[in-house]
């Protein structure tokens, strides 16, 4: 399979650069900074916050270029290119429903995160993105700001996601309902997606679409893997990630960032397609 010099490498996080432990295995990183040592901008592109991505990105040891919030905030060496936000009205109706629902509900604005109230899902969220929330009033609080939300985020059981999916899908609200899990729903602004986030940073970097490559493994993925000239989804990747993407690579408790850095980024001797 031939394909353009990839200059670019957008890498979602969770279930792809991370194993399930939600650890950076050695051979991804040791990958990752051979190709940005062959002059590969990588960027890290993630629904999660900037403060939950920095921490990877100084692991790695490679520049500050992310895609946040699912493309809802992309920043180039921490400086931003392009934002897009919930409507303040629109995310204090979100809360009041998901607080209805009695589902974890998370408010992510710029480098924070902002919660009711500690529980067991945003216990568990902090533990996998070691980034810690603050306790505020969040209908109160959100009531007094002039910008909206980057982002909102409900946690629970997969049947109670489910169901305050469809009440907020019937609402028809300007936003985006993504699964990023069967236990997350991620609501974003209607323009935040990975794939338009990807191509911006082609046009920021000067940059071929066509020598982009883009690697992921759920559902809110899929514009990313059908925008980049080389989409490759992980083994443990959803249905979705799979048909959206141009190949497959293995999972990621088996390093498959490495072993496909290798094959088609780095063309090691030995590499091959999976």
């Amino acid at each position: 399979m031939n394909h353009a010099a990839i200059q670019l490498l957008c890498l979602d996080i969770d279930g792809t650069l991370l194993d399930s432990q939600h650890q950076l295995p050695e051979r991804n990183r040791t990958a990752i900074q051979q190709a940005a040592q062959a002059h590969v901008t990588v960027c890290l592109t993630s629904a999660r916050p900037p403060a939950a991505v920095v921490p990877i990105l100084r692991e790695l040891n490679i520049e500050h270029d992310m895609i946040c919030y699912n493309g809802g905030l992309i920043l180039h060496k921490e400086q931003t290119l392009s934002e897009q936000r919930i409507p303040v009205s629109v995310g204090v109706r979100i809360v009041q429903e998901a607080q209805r629902c009695g589902i974890s509900v998370s408010v992510y604005r710029g480098w924070d995160w902002l919660i009711e109230r500690e529980d067991p899902w945003s216990e568990q969220e902090s533990a996998i993105t070691g980034t810690v929330p603050v306790s505020v009033p969040l209908i109160e609080t959100m009531r007094q700001w002039q910008e909206g939300a980057h982002k909102l985020l409900c946690m629970g059981p997969a049947q109670q996601i489910d169901a305050v999916t469809a009440v907020l899908a019937a609402q028809q609200l300007p936003v985006q309902l993504v699964r990023s899990k069967d236990t997350y729903l991620e609501i974003l602004p209607p323009l935040a997606e990975k794939g338009v986030a990807l191509q911006a940073m082609c046009r920021k970097l000067g940059i071929p679409v066509r020598q982009s490559m883009a690697m992921g493994d759920h559902d809110n993925d899929c514009g990313m893997l059908r925008a980049a000239g080389l989409g490759v989804a992980m083994g443990n990747g959803s249905a979705a990630a799979k048909a959206a993407a141009d190949v497959c690579t293995s999972t990621n408790d088996d390093a498959g960032v490495a072993r496909a850095i290798d094959t088609w980024i780095l063309h090691k001797e030995g590499a091959h397609e999976l």
